[in-house]
């Protein structure tokens, strides 16, 4: 048995064919470009957020020594000095000290490349 080969008009295909699958590819290059974008952006914000919060102290109160009037002094303790809330998933916040949550700036960071 001999085997035929198609013919030239048969196995080619229009050119708007093409034109079509070339469009739909850049289309879809140009969306992954814009997210690849987003996912840099959002690195580059927690990255600063770390840097942020590692200012702050590791406590989340903090001993200090308070005038009270001309002559006295009082030792108290200054709360809430550095309490950042941080949303951790579906919906939940907690609440931490600047350094844990700067911890966790930088984990997320890490996940994002």
């Amino acid at each position: 048995m001999a085997t035929q080969t198609p013919s030239e008009e048969e196995t080619s295909t229009p050119p708007d064919v093409f034109s079509a699958y070339a469009a739909q590819l850049r289309s879809s290059v140009a969306t992954l470009r814009t997210k690849v974008e987003q996912i840099d952006s959002d690195e580059r914000k927690y990255i600063a957020l770390q840097e942020t919060l590692t200012t702050y102290p590791r406590t989340l109160t903090r001993e200090a020594i308070v005038q009270i009037g001309p002559r006295a002094l009082v030792t108290a303790q200054v709360v809430h000095t550095n309490e950042i809330y941080t949303a951790v998933g579906d919906g939940y916040i907690i609440q931490q000290s600047a350094y844990h949550a700067s911890q966790m700036a930088g984990r997320r960071a890490e996940c994002m490349n």
